[in-house]
């Protein structure tokens, strides 16, 4: 029996129960307002009002997002773009090698000594050559990774992302974040591939973050909050076991930026350190400084953009706020450096 237009509709009120006697109506969900391109904590002090400005300066109207962190407590102090930097999980393309040599030096796979050759079928098409971790780190040498992550397996790849915080929400005290993904298998094949270019993880920039965090704080994974510096209280989510290393890590970090694949952030004022990332038309740069007594974590993230685009910007933030770090003392310090 066909039935009217007319009459299908009414059913289909009465199944969601609307109009229908002696029931309650269903109250509509209140829809959470977006939350504003530039998040900063409630009551910001100078510090947090100058990093913020430094991080929205810097981006400027590129498509993407900046995440300003305390290593030593998790505290976020600036967020532009959250579209971008949390509610949105990316491809994190090189920068999952931080990951990779971690796992590897953790597991005895590579020492900060082991040399890999890299002859070809890398970005760099005659190859780099022998090279060491520093240099790996400095450049993003792909066959250096790929070599680690298959002799490690991709259990042991994918034990080490979940231990630094990706693949589930970071918890931060806002709404909307994207937990990201981890395979829950990947060929033998293909953890190359995957260790060298994060192909099938997807991750944000507040959790890469929380990442870069751990590997300079003594292996701290906290739960990310925008708060206010006053009275503020940091959560631990975990502690990387004992034996996880990191040895050799920043010196990696620091080449890449004095004479690799992140020399946009250099910064004569101040030391800066990271890891850069380009694949699948996006960039990243996880950085921090100062090298020596850091005291704030950059990420940034480009839409469609370069991990040499991402330092660039980084680069524009520490000079915002070190380059007239005598002419106003608030901008920069006093805030969980040098631990």
């Amino acid at each position: 029996m066909r039935l009217s237009a007319r009459i299908v509709c009414a059913l289909v009120l009465v199944a969601g129960g609307a109009g229908v006697a002696g029931s309650a109506p269903r109250k509509a969900r209140a829809k959470r307002p977006p939350l504003p391109s530039l998040v900063l904590p409630p009551e910001p002090s100078a510090r947090d009002l100058a990093i913020g400005r430094a991080c929205q300066q810097g981006l400027g109207r590129v498509q993407g997002a900046v995440v300003a962190m305390d290593p030593y407590t998790g505290r976020v102090m600036a967020l532009v773009n959250p579209r971008y930097g949390l509610t949105t999980a990316y491809q994190p393309c090189s920068v999952f090698k931080i990951v990779v040599a971690i796992a590897g030096l953790s597991e005895g796979a590579i020492t900060p000594a082991t040399r890999h050759v890299c002859s070809g079928g890398c970005w760099s098409w005659p190859g780099h050559g022998s090279i060491d971790l520093r240099r790996a780190l400095a450049v993003s040498c792909n066959p250096y990774f790929e070599r680690v992550g298959e002799e490690l397996g991709y259990a042991q790849v994918e034990r080490y992302a979940h231990l630094l915080g990706l693949g589930e929400p970071s918890g931060i005290n806002l709404t909307g974040e994207a937990k990201g993904t981890l395979p829950t298998h990947v060929s033998p094949a293909a953890v190359g591939h995957l260790s060298s270019h994060a192909a099938g993880i997807r991750t944000s920039a507040v959790q890469v973050a929380v990442l870069v965090s751990a590997t300079l704080n003594g292996g701290i994974v906290y739960q990310p909050q925008v708060a206010n510096a006053e009275a503020f209280s940091p959560r631990e989510r975990w502690r990387l076991p004992a034996g996880t290393r990191t040895d050799g890590l920043a010196a990696g970090f620091m080449a890449a930026v004095n004479e690799g694949s992140a020399s946009g952030a250099f910064d004569p004022q101040i030391v800066v350190a990271g890891k850069t990332g380009t694949c699948s038309g996006v960039g990243w740069f996880a950085s921090y400084a100062p090298a020596d007594r850091p005291e704030l974590v950059i990420v940034v993230f480009m839409r469609r953009g370069s991990g040499a685009g991402a330092s660039s910007i980084a680069g524009r933030v520490y000079e915002n706020l070190y380059g007239s770090r005598d002419a106003d003392p608030t901008i920069a310090g006093g805030g969980g450096g040098g631990r």
